[in-house]
């Protein structure tokens, strides 16, 4: 698992964050104006098509016939009902990558676009056979046509619910519940028998092993391919595509300076040649979104929020660090962030202000 601690000798300092376009690699830098679907992106030829090719593998080993139709998108998805998987179009694209890495956004490892992979082929699985409408998956998932709503409410370690990406995300819908379990079924050394004995959630892992010897080798009913947003349909422009996503993500805090004791108490006084508590957030910002997302199930676009205030605050307050204390600074950081992101979830305020 990933921490945020971060210690003093990886503590460094970062230029400040950029703004669209500033301090990209020109080849980069250029693309902003480009529209998307003009960059003639595709899967062939990229690194992205050894992924595909272990997906592949990783099905056959579980004695999975049906190859999910892989597309580039604007973001991780399977339509619903529709057994194909989207996949981020900067994913196929170095100089897109660094524009991805310039804005903070932090693309995704090469462990994560295989946990993402297996989650939507889980999606691709259940639509290819229509599981989904059979009374024993409606028993123990639920209702597939329960409202899809963007926020969730989890309960971190329940043990109804097996655990694979960040946040809980088995606990979103019944789709996704699915998804997850069979993700976890199907990652090489997941151990799931023994990871998941006395959980609710083997129960489930056990109805999609038997799924799958049942259905894995039958030609599945449902071959659709149509796609929610390919590559080759994107009329916007890189650069609108992230002022939008950026939007999307923006949360309107109305905190003000009401956290500025606490920054103070944290942090300590300015000091002339200190470094600024700024350099430490921005060096530390990938590393606090993931811990407080990995294990709250608070959204990236709430956790993300709050810490560009707090970046805001600290910047305006001119507090400063200690160099050897960072992993000190980090961890205070991590509880405070957390706790902030868990009351707004839960009470939708980040604190009671009465």
């Amino acid at each position: 698992m990933t921490t945020a601690l971060a210690s003093p000798v990886a503590f460094r300092e970062k230029a400040p964050e950029p703004l669209f376009g500033e301090g990209l690699p020109p080849a980069s830098a250029l693309l902003l104006q480009a529209k998307i679907k003009d960059l003639k992106l595709h899967l062939a030829g990229t690194r992205l098509e050894k992924f595909i090719h272990q997906l592949n593998e990783e099905l056959e080993a579980q004695g999975i016939s049906h190859r999910p139709e892989c597309y580039l998108s604007d973001q991780w998805g399977c339509p619903s009902g529709v057994p194909v998987i989207g996949i981020p179009f900067y994913l196929a694209d170095q100089n897109l990558l660094q524009i991805e890495d310039a804005l903070g956004a932090g693309a995704e490892s090469e462990r994560d676009i295989m946990m993402y992979l297996r989650h939507e082929a889980g999606h691709a699985f259940n639509y290819a056979y229509k599981l989904y409408e059979t009374e024993d998956w409606k028993k123990l998932f639920g209702d597939f046509a329960k409202p899809y709503l963007d926020t969730y409410k989890p309960h971190p370690f329940s043990r109804k619910y097996v655990a694979h990406l960040s946040g809980w995300y088995a606990q979103k819908h019944p789709d996704e519940d699915f998804a997850e379990t069979f993700a976890v079924l199907l990652t090489p050394g997941s151990n799931w028998q023994e990871r998941y004995k006395g959980w609710g959630a083997l129960k489930k892992l056990q109805y999609v092993q038997e799924v799958i010897t049942r259905v894995g080798r039958a030609i599945p009913p449902v071959t659709l391919d149509e796609r929610d947003m390919d590559v080759a349909q994107m009329e916007e422009t890189v650069l609108d595509h992230y002022r939008q996503r950026a939007l999307e993500e923006k949360i309107d805090l109305s905190i003000g300076d009401q956290l500025d004791q606490d920054l103070a108490a944290l942090f300590e006084p300015e000091t002339v040649g200190a470094t600024g508590a700024d350099t430490l957030l921005r060096a530390e910002r990938q590393a606090l979104i993931h811990a407080v997302t990995q294990y709250s199930g608070v959204s990236r676009g709430v956790v993300k929020s709050v810490l560009d205030h707090l970046l805001d605050r600290v910047t305006e307050l001119k507090v400063t660090v200690h160099r050897d204390k960072a992993r000190d600074y980090t961890t205070k950081l991590t509880v405070l962030l957390t706790t902030l992101a868990m009351n707004y979830l839960y009470t939708d305020k980040f604190f009671d202000a009465d």
